[in-house]
């Protein structure tokens, strides 16, 4: 059947809207990003799992003042998935620092940092042991500043990109004595200018298996305890940090595609 005669706004719209429609429903990975209470620095594997009937759980801790080798990620839990494992590989621009004001979970060992504008460092992960893939990420997200950005990715396909602006609306600006957000937790008084949290990502309906860390202003990006896990079922706990997502993109494509194709009804009646 053709098309009924639309104008040429209407014919570049709609081409568009289908094109990107595609590229949501193929790639449309829904990543849920929250938050945990203020003061928190570690994994709660009893809320991450709840009543999951697989839940594993890894946490990369920086004991050590040397960049991670290749290897696993330490189990915190491990429920219906014996034998398994996440392992990571971490390559590019991080460098580890002893805890100081602006990192170092507990105030106490080392914590990665990126230091360079426009640097970036990434962990590529796998699994074994029967898990199907990765589909929590967490970890302890301090001395947050406005060139912070986190990307999650699926082999080459860019699924979800988190930059901290609106988790610093959410939380309220820095310095201010009365946001628990605001300040080392190990020290209120040490860099009170800035948020420090635990965050979560959950890819509630696939996986992904690289997580890239970018520096894009003139501060650093520090961080720690990077916690990795596969979860089933996910439910996602926490406050939530809504961000646009390939799936709300496709639902509003959906949207539009039927306001246009009421206008062809239209037409075609008349």
């Amino acid at each position: 059947m053709r098309l009924p005669e639309l104008n040429d706004w209407a014919k570049f719209v709609l081409v568009a809207l289908i094109g990107a429609g595609t590229a949501s429903m193929l790639y449309g990975d829904t990543i849920v990003a929250t938050y945990a209470p203020a003061g928190t620095q570690t994994p709660d594997t009893t809320t991450l799992c709840g009543s999951d009937s697989v839940c594993w759980i890894g946490e990369q801790q920086f004991l050590t003042s040397s960049v991670p080798a290749a290897g696993n990620f330490p189990t915190l839990i491990s429920t219906g998935g014996a034998g398994a494992e996440i392992s990571g590989t971490y390559t590019g621009g991080l460098v580890i620092y002893s805890a100081d004001q602006y990192g170092g979970a507990g105030g106490s060992g080392y914590y990665p940092e990126l230091f360079a504008s426009g640097g970036s460092y990434a962990v590529a992960l796998t699994t074994s042991g029967g898990l199907p893939g990765v589909n929590y990420f967490g970890m302890w997200f301090s001395a947050l500043d406005a060139g912070n950005e986190l990307q999650f990715y699926n082999g080459s396909t860019l699924l979800y990109t988190f930059t901290p602006a609106l988790f610093a609306s959410l939380v309220g600006a820095c310095p201010n004595a009365t946001n628990a957000f605001c300040g080392n937790p190990n020290n209120k008084t040490e860099d009170s200018g800035e948020q420090f949290a635990f965050l979560n990502f959950y890819d509630t309906n696939g996986y992904f298996d690289q997580v890239v860390f970018t520096e894009s202003g003139g501060g650093g990006f520090e961080s720690d305890n990077h916690t990795v896990g596969y979860m089933n079922p996910v439910v996602p706990t926490g406050t939530p940090i809504v961000t646009p997502e390939p799936g709300s993109l496709a639902l509003m494509l959906t949207g539009l595609l039927a306001l246009i194709g009421l206008r062809c009804r239209f037409a075609l009646k008349n």
